[in-house]
């Protein structure tokens, strides 16, 4: 049996116009000590990460303290709203995914589908559990993507799902070879800066 940790990326400044390097802000990097904490008692083997810093940034403490690198998976990126990758208010990416969970094929101005972005990120998920039978593995991701992998096993992670979701967020999900046998949500917030 596999282990792979999602863990949605903590708060972001919507500040930065290039989704790529928008970082955490000071709420993010508190909680981003949250995830590191409890990440370094679950016995992690690898970590992975999206490209984008908000990502890196929340799972980076977590491996520093492991002594394991983070990989760097270009397919785990989020879904892009915009052909220029650049970061749109918030009031317009929730209607916008809304219609892209409604509509699977559905995209914007060259911006990417449900569809693709959910191929891309199961094919990153089914190389990684490949190459690492057995293994607990983090993969430092965000909330889109994230759910259309997740609704690729089971439909019941649609838009609802990706609304209740917090960030940053945790869910330990439980591969036999590929195939998915568990998913619970960490409890790790409840965790108190001392």
């Amino acid at each position: 049996m596999s282990t792979i940790y999602f863990v949605r990326h903590a708060e972001s400044p919507k500040t930065d116009l290039d989704e790529r390097t928008r970082g955490l802000t000071d709420t993010g990097q508190m909680a981003a000590a949250r995830v590191s904490r409890f990440l370094t008692t679950e016995k992690i083997n690898f970590f992975y990460s999206s490209p984008y810093q908000r990502s890196l940034l929340t799972i980076e403490g977590a491996a520093r303290s492991l002594g394991q690198a983070i990989r760097i998976d270009e397919n785990l990126r989020e879904c892009v709203f915009s052909g220029q990758h650049q970061t749109m208010p918030q009031t317009d990416v929730y209607p916008l995914v809304r219609q892209m969970f409604a509509d699977h094929a559905f995209s914007r101005d060259s911006s990417e589908s449900f569809q693709s972005c959910q191929r891309r990120g199961v094919q990153a998920l089914t190389s990684i559990l490949q190459n690492h039978p057995g293994k607990r593995i983090v993969i430092g991701t965000h909330g889109l993507i994230m759910t259309a992998i997740f609704h690729h096993f089971d439909t019941k992670y649609d838009f609802d799902f990706l609304w209740q979701t917090t960030k940053p967020d945790i869910y330990r999900l439980t591969f036999n070879g590929t195939e998915l046998v568990n998913v619970s949500r960490c409890r790790f917030m409840i965790d108190t800066l001392q």
